[in-house]
């Protein structure tokens, strides 16, 4: 799944010049926590990227960067605390590759460059929601934990039991932690308590059968930058 279904394109962007004060006000009113810069002559070529945590360091001590004491004072503008040529991928990144250079290099964000334009900006709030939607937990149904054993075929007999009952198999995370390996499972639709006495009685060891209870659903594009 590529990064460009979850990346958000409502951009906030600034160029070098402006001044600090004015970008923190920016950010508080949009809510957001980066600020991609743009070159003055083209407003979809990346030179810089602003955090709050640079607006932070960039304070005079004692002061909130979007405090109206600090809004109103002179001083630094964005190209003097940005960072420049930020890393950036373009939008055919996998998410889970994404996921990866934000773990491995953390950061807060990855801009998203298009043939050398600026097309988007992926957040951990983004691979949250990419999270919610591929795991199957924004929709009704069963969350599933077991131990996974290395002669059997546990994501096999739970599927098949799951379509005896109307439910479907979206998704199952494997994964090592200490000696053992462990799946997660995501079962869609209507509840069935035989389907979780069936689980319990299937001869493998399931740790926990979960209900899934989605708050809304996760919503792929659209989403404004954060």
């Amino acid at each position: 799944m590529d990064t460009s279904l979850w990346m958000a394109t409502d951009l906030l962007t600034a160029t070098a010049d402006m001044p600090i004060s004015r970008a923190a006000r920016l950010m508080a009113q949009r809510r957001v926590r980066h600020l991609l810069v743009v070159a003055d002559d083209d407003d979809a070529r990346l030179v810089g990227l602003v955090s709050s945590h640079d607006l932070f360091l960039a304070a005079d001590a004692g002061v909130h960067p979007m405090s109206p004491r600090a809004v109103d004072r002179d001083g630094a503008t964005v190209g003097e605390v940005m960072t420049p040529q930020p890393f950036s991928i373009p939008p055919n990144t996998s998410i889970a590759a994404a996921a990866r250079i934000l773990h491995d290099r953390k950061f807060g964000c990855l801009p998203v460059v298009d043939r050398g334009r600026l097309v988007g900006i992926l957040t951990e709030q983004d691979l949250l929601r990419a999270f919610v939607c591929m795991s199957g937990a924004d929709q009704p149904g069963y969350e599933v934990t077991c131990v996974v054993a290395e002669d059997g075929d546990v994501l096999g007999d739970m599927s098949s039991l799951a379509a005896q009952r109307g439910l479907r198999l979206t998704s199952a995370s494997v994964f090592d932690h200490g000696d053992r390996r462990y799946a997660v499972v995501h079962f869609v639709g209507q509840r069935s308590d035989a389907f979780v006495e069936a689980l319990w009685r299937c001869g493998h060891q399931i740790l926990r059968v979960e209900p899934a209870a989605p708050a809304g659903p996760a919503r792929p594009v659209g989403a404004t930058t954060r």
